[in-house]
């Protein structure tokens, strides 16, 4: 595993160890200002801002730009994955990827499958 890849599995790792952070992943069902997120989850808005930040980094989270006629434009936090598969492999290596979330069950399943005859 290169330094970058360690660097960023580390990273998500952290984000998912984190309750705060994977209660703001179960409250982005739909797009949602900082705000509204701090609000659902209870937080304070810095916290949450750094929360966001520490997801969006991970690559769990994507803003959005909510382009307005009146030129007051609003960012909204969006949950940019389905899962995450984590493949330990016999060498001690540890892959991991961040499955985008419009993956269906048989995408899941084809990645699965590949993983098990990369194995074989």
């Amino acid at each position: 595993m290169h330094e970058d890849d360690a660097t960023e599995t580390q990273a998500l790792f952290e984000a998912l160890a984190d309750p705060d952070c994977r209660d703001i992943l179960r409250a982005l069902d739909e797009p949602l200002p900082a705000k509204e997120v701090a609000s659902v989850c209870e937080l304070p808005q810095t916290s949450t801002y750094r929360k966001l930040e520490q997801l969006s980094d991970a690559g769990l989270v994507a803003e959005q730009t909510d382009v307005r006629t009146d030129g007051h434009h609003a960012t909204a936090y969006v949950r940019d994955c389905g899962g995450v598969f984590v493949d330990l492999g016999d060498d001690g290596s540890v892959e991991v990827d961040v499955l985008p979330d419009d993956e269906t069950p048989s995408d899941r399943l084809a990645l699965l499958w590949s993983r098990v005859s990369d194995e074989l």
